[in-house]
């Protein structure tokens, strides 16, 4: 397979077993980043407020979005694992 995109391979395995699209997941995945960076290096680091943001942006719960991410984290290992 040679390089790989591991942030747009994740994506477009969420897409697939979320049925969204590949852009959507892009997008939940943009949402998760800019929470990460507004709580990064605060008191709230580690508190789950990341996810809350992430939620509040999509409109969805956070445990949803958290789930989300634990599927993201485990699609890009699996498509790593399968590279040649």
């Amino acid at each position: 397979m040679g390089y790989m995109n591991g942030k747009a391979e994740g994506a477009r395995r969420l897409a697939a077993s979320y049925n969204i699209t590949a852009a959507e997941a892009e997008r939940r995945l943009e949402a998760f980043a800019d929470a990460f960076d507004e709580v990064l290096g605060t008191d709230m680091e580690g508190s789950g407020e990341v996810y809350r943001r992430m939620a509040e942006r999509l409109g969805l719960a956070p445990a949803e979005v958290e789930r989300f991410m634990d599927d993201f984290q485990e699609a890009v290992e699996t498509a790593y694992e399968e590279q040649p």
